[in-house]
């Protein structure tokens, strides 16, 4: 019975363990989500977004991978992001879903703007990060 009891623990202690490391590794490709827009770094973003990667954006059109890394890319004449945070995140680790408070700041042609949109990201596993984007929904925030 106690050798039962044991196993029962451990096996719990495992599943906690890798529920923490998943955890983990969502927290970071969410940062690195948002790193990639700051430092229009399309590597990056290549690496994290999966082919068939299906985003919504804040007014609701739908873009497909190649249209989410013309956002990420190199800035136009007259552009310049300032920083893409992300805060209050929360992650599912079982299903792969992180959300959140996304906010950016950029110049574009002398004004200055400030965007604020909650999101959420859906990872499949797989890929050369472990895990892929495979859908983005942005949509408002509260003020």
């Amino acid at each position: 019975m106690k050798t039962a009891i044991v196993s029962l623990v451990l096996v719990g202690l495992a599943s906690v363990a890798a529920a923490q490391t998943v955890r983990d590794t969502l927290l970071k490709l969410d940062s690195a989500w948002a790193r990639s827009y700051a430092t229009s770094d399309t590597a990056l973003a290549s690496k994290l977004f999966d082919d068939s990667l299906i985003v919504t954006s804040g007014n609701g059109r739908l873009k497909d991978k190649k249209g989410e890394m013309a956002d990420v890319g190199p800035a136009q004449p007259g552009f310049q992001i300032h920083y893409f945070r992300t805060s209050d995140v929360r992650v599912q680790p079982r299903a792969g879903v992180v959300t959140g408070l996304a906010e950016w700041s950029w110049t574009s042609n002398g004004n200055t703007n400030l965007t604020r949109r909650r999101y959420t990201a859906v990872y499949a596993r797989g890929g050369p990060m472990g895990w892929r984007m495979v859908a983005l929904h942005i949509g408002p925030a509260p003020s």
